[in-house]
C-alpha cells in the first residue's frame, strides 16, 4: 500500500510539472498605485489579481509610494483586489493583452475592510504610457477572420496595416516595403525567427495561438527590427474545453466542377483537380486524477493539432518536337523573331583562316534535313517517349503541348 500511494505520489508530480513547464505564462504585465480619496499614496496596501479564466492568484504589496507591480504574467481576465487597514476592499476587472503594459489606480476610501468597492468602468482602451503603434489580434478574432489557409503570416498581413507578404516560400512579413529581415518573430518570449531566409520558423498553427501582437512603428527596444510579431499560446483553464473543426475547398462539385480555364491559344479545358481539407482541434482543461490530485486552480493542461490534405492537379505548356522534327526535317525552322535556323552536319568541316584566326565551315544539310540514318538511337528514345504536341505552334516560338 506505501509503495503505491509513492508511486502515485511520483506519478502526480511528474504530471504536474510537465503541464506546468508546456504551459507559458504569457508576457503582459499588470501595474499600478493605491491611493486614497484625497490622492495621498497607501503603502503595503495588499494587491491581489486572480486570473478568472484558471482562478491562478497572485498577490504583492504597493511600496511607500503607493504604487506595485506583478512580473509578467499569462494574458486573459483578472480580478485585482486592493486591501488595506481601516479602508473598504477595492476591486476591478481587467483585461490583459500581449506584450502590453496595464495600468491600474486604485482608490480606497475609508470603512469596514468587510466592505468592497466594485468598480465597473473599463480601464482606457487607448495606450499612453507607450509610443509603439501596434495592433492585437484575440482568440474570437482568429477563429472569425476569414483568411485562404490557417497561416499565421497570411492572418497578420490581411489585418495589419502596412504589413505586406515577403513572396518568397520562407519569406515573412514585411514592413514599410523593407525586406523580410524587417521584422522579428517570437513565440512565449522565445525567439521564432528564420535566421537564414529572413521570415519566421516554428510558428504552431491558429489553433494554439491565444493572442498575437504585431508592433509596426516605434517597437520595443528589445526588438532589432522596424516590426515585431509577438505570439502567446494559449493555455488550459478550469473548464474543460474541446474544439473541432474542418474546413474543404474542392472543384468536384457544385458550380466549381463545371468551370474552365482557358490556354494560351484560347481553347478551354477543364480545371485540374483541387482537394484541399484543413481539419484539427483543441482540448484543455485541469489536471485531475480523482482521489490522488485536483489540480483546478493549480495545473492545466492544453494540446492541439493542425493538418493540411491537399490532392491537387496542375496544368503545364511545354514545348516538344513536332512530327516532321522527330523524323528529322526541321525545313522552315526559325527564332522567335523570324529569323531562319540552319542545321549544320557535325561529320563536315574545312578549316579556314580568317582574321581572327583559324574557323571551322560545317556544311548544312540539304533542305534543313537529317537524314534518318544519322538520328542517334538516343534521341528515337527520347521522341519515343515524348507526348506528341497537341497543336501545329512552332515549339521554338511558343508551347505546343497542353
Amino acid at each position: 500500500m506505501f509503495n503505491r500511494l509513492v508511486l502515485q505520489t511520483i506519478a502526480t508530480a511528474i504530471l504536474a510539472t510537465a503541464c506546468a513547464m508546456a504551459q507559458s505564462s504569457g508576457s503582459a504585465t499588470l501595474q499600478g498605485t493605491v491611493k486614497d480619496t484625497s490622492g495621498a499614496v497607501v503603502p503595503k496596501a495588499k494587491v491581489t489579481s486572480t486570473h478568472i479564466e484558471t482562478g491562478v492568484k497572485a498577490i504583492t504589496l504597493s511600496n511607500n509610494d503607493g504604487a506595485f507591480v506583478f512580473p509578467p504574467t499569462q494574458i486573459g481576465k483578472y480580478k485585482v483586489r486592493c486591501e488595506a487597514i481601516g479602508m473598504k476592499a477595492w476591486e476591478q476587472e481587467v483585461l490583459l493583452e500581449t506584450g502590453k503594459t496595464l495600468d491600474v489606480s486604485a482608490v480606497l476610501t475609508l470603512g469596514d475592510v468587510a466592505q468592497t468597492v466594485l468598480v465597473t468602468a473599463d480601464v482606457p482602451m487607448i495606450t499612453t504610457n507607450e509610443p509603439t503603434d501596434a495592433t492585437t489580434l484575440d482568440q474570437q478574432r482568429i477563429k472569425e477572420l476569414p483568411i485562404n489557409g490557417r497561416d499565421l503570416n497570411t492572418l497578420i498581413q490581411d489585418v495589419t496595416p502596412g504589413i505586406e507578404y515577403g513572396g518568397n516560400v520562407n519569406d515573412g512579413a514585411r514592413v514599410g516595403g523593407m525586406m523580410t529581415y524587417s521584422t522579428t518573430y517570437s513565440q512565449d518570449g522565445a525567439s521564432a525567427n528564420n535566421r537564414e531566409f529572413g521570415g519566421s520558423t516554428g510558428l504552431q498553427g491558429l489553433e494554439s495561438v491565444g493572442e498575437v501582437r504585431i508592433e509596426t512603428s516605434t517597437g520595443n527596444a528589445k526588438s532589432s527590427s522596424p516590426a515585431s510579431v509577438i505570439v502567446t499560446t494559449r493555455g488550459g483553464t478550469n473548464r474543460y474545453l474541446v474544439s473541432l473543426y474542418e474546413t474543404t475547398r474542392n472543384n468536384c462539385c457544385g458550380v466549381a466542377k463545371h468551370l474552365q480555364d482557358v490556354n494560351a491559344n484560347g481553347t478551354p479545358f477543364k480545371l485540374p483537380k483541387l482537394i484541399r481539407n484543413e481539419y484539427g482541434g483543441s482540448f484543455g482543461g485541469p489536471v485531475v486524477l480523482p482521489k490522488i490530485y485536483n489540480g483546478r486552480n493549480r495545473t492545466f493542461f492544453f494540446v492541439s493539432k493542425e493538418e493540411v490534405a491537399l490532392r491537387q492537379g496542375l496544368t503545364y505548356s511545354f514545348s516538344v518536337p513536332t512530327v516532321a522534327q522527330r523524323q528529322g526535317n526541321f525545313a522552315g525552322l526559325e527564332t522567335n523573331t523570324g529569323l531562319p535556323i540552319t542545321i549544320y552536319d557535325p561529320a563536315t568541316g574545312q578549316i579556314q583562316t580568317l582574321t581572327r584566326g583559324p574557323v571551322t565551315i560545317r556544311s548544312p544539310f540539304p533542305n534543313n534535313t537529317i537524314p534518318v540514318s544519322r538520328e542517334s538511337p538516343l534521341a528515337k528514345y527520347i521522341y519515343g517517349i515524348t507526348p506528341l504536341p497537341t497543336d501545329i505552334t512552332e515549339p521554338n516560338i511558343a508551347s505546343n503541348l497542353k
